[in-house]
């Protein structure tokens, strides 16, 4: 077995178009910023410019505005200005996040926009493009990020890869939701920042997940159970724009579970695995829209607690299982985006419990290794996996109207797997897929934070709604 790769930065990541600044204050520069989007797009075409803001010591102040300008791309097009939201995260004094949606957009065009603090221009004039009305999509997804040079490396060669997004099912900077954490927040949104650059310079928006280290609830200094949602999970709720405006209708979801459409290719639903919102609490609005959705040739779900896991026990999952399975095989799910795990996995299609035939049944994908160090996996395959290692990765999907492809790579751009549905044929890299994959890697570096779950009472391991939002799961 070849021992497990280390780490070293790739050029790829001085490509980003930077838009970060550490200043003092005292010769009136703009504090520190970052700048990311958010995906919003369905029937109408929206994008979110979350720009967050932090004042560099007591004699500089916040900036009380901001605002985007922006235009469709091309010399003679016509400038829009939008003002922002300005919003702060209780507990993290000194921290300002302004929000600003663009709506409006149009389909598989890119747009230029620059961000304005006060009235004035910080940083460079970015780009992003919107997702195509009839495809393809390009996909990234991935989960458990963290803050390490890994995690940049990644990121950098997801970006690398041109997708119109990047979905992360959970654990992002593993903060844990606890306010006093802000500081690897700060280092995540940096990260963002500067590696999701397409080699054509736009921006990679964010579609985003919940994930228990998402959540303070049971840890030192977090809050009681009954605290509002946006106490549980601060920084979630705090410098994300997703699903949280005020007067939505029961149909559009919650804060943490919503359905983003991919064009005439596909949909995309997001769900809470029981960090916030129970499993079956989200199972009739799923069922409803996946129903809505029947004519749609890629229907993806993302979410962090695997239903079919490859590292921590099969039975641990089974209250997810209980709540979503059936609807899933019912609605008839492409692939399940799982993470939590921190291994690379690709199930048997499966069905009702069962592993089908290819076509007959949902892939589940994963699992959430896109930065933390790589888990163990059994010596053996379980039932339900045809492939898993302890490979950081990340997927890279391309949907069309005949169906998709989905293949992981390591931080080094190598092809680890590879898998279709639909009628697509297979591809002439599958030939490339890497077969020689690493079985056994230490245990992942944030289990030192957290009880092992071998030491809880077994209601607190088990994967249900409330009782697991302190642990390391």
């Amino acid at each position: 077995m070849k021992p497990h790769r280390r780490f070293t930065t790739p050029s790829t990541v001085v490509l980003a178009a930077l838009l970060i600044a550490g200043c003092s204050g005292s010769g009136g520069e703009p504090p520190w910023h970052s700048v990311h989007l958010t995906w919003q797009g369905d029937t109408s075409t929206t994008m979110t410019v979350n720009l967050v803001v932090e004042a560099d010591g007591s004699d500089q102040s916040l900036p009380r505005s901001a605002s985007v300008e922006w235009r469709p791309s091309g010399e003679d097009e016509e400038t829009s200005s939008v003002a922002g939201d300005a919003a702060e995260i209780a507990g993290v004094p000194g921290v300002r996040v302004f929000r600003v949606e663009l709506s409006g957009l149009e389909p598989g065009e890119s747009y230029h926009f620059e961000t304005l603090l006060d009235g004035r221009s910080v940083g460079e004039t970015r780009s992003f493009r919107t997702v195509p009305r009839d495809g393809p999509v390009r996909l990234a997804a991935g989960g458990d990020v963290g803050t390490e040079p890994l995690s940049l490396a990644l990121l950098a060669q997801a970006a690398g890869q041109s997708p119109h997004m990047l979905v992360i099912g959970g654990d992002l900077a593993y903060a844990n939701g606890l306010v006093s954490r802000w500081p690897r927040w700060r280092t995540w949104l940096e990260h963002v920042t500067e590696a999701l650059v397409t080699p054509a310079g736009h921006t990679v928006p964010l579609v985003l997940s919940i994930g228990n280290h998402e959540v303070n609830v049971g840890r030192d200094g977090g809050v009681p159970a009954s605290a509002p949602a946006e106490r549980k999970a601060p920084f979630y709720f705090g410098l994300f724009g997703q699903n949280q405006a005020e007067g939505g209708f029961p149909e559009d979801g919650g804060a943490t579970y919503f359905r983003r459409g991919l064009g005439s290719v596909g949909a995309l639903y997001v769900l809470d695995s029981g960090h916030l919102v129970s499993h079956q609490d989200q199972a009739a609005w799923l069922a409803a829209h996946m129903a809505a959705d029947a004519d749609l040739p890629n229907r993806l779900a993302l979410y962090h607690v695997p239903l079919y896991p490859a590292h921590r026990s099969y039975e641990g999952s089974a209250r997810g299982r209980e709540a979503w399975e059936a609807v899933f095989d019912r609605g008839g799910l492409t692939v399940a985006l799982e993470n939590h795990d921190h291994v690379l996995k690709r199930s048997h299609p499966i069905r009702l419990g069962e592993v089908v035939g290819e076509g007959e049944g949902v892939l589940y994908l994963g699992d959430g290794c896109m930065g933390m160090d790589a888990r163990t996996v059994d010596a053996e395959e379980r039932w339900y996996i045809e492939r898993s290692a302890s490979e950081p990765h990340f997927w890279m999907a391309e949907l069309s109207g005949e169906g998709s492809v989905f293949r992981a790579f390591d931080e080094e751009g190598r092809l680890l797997d590879l898998v279709t549905t639909g009628e697509v044929e297979t591809p002439p890299d599958a030939g490339s897929v890497e077969l020689e994959l690493d079985r056994v890697i230490e245990e992942s570096a944030d289990a030192a934070l957290l009880p092992s779950p071998a030491l809880l009472p077994l209601t607190q391991v088990a994967v249900a709604p409330v009782q697991h939002f302190g642990y390391d799961m």
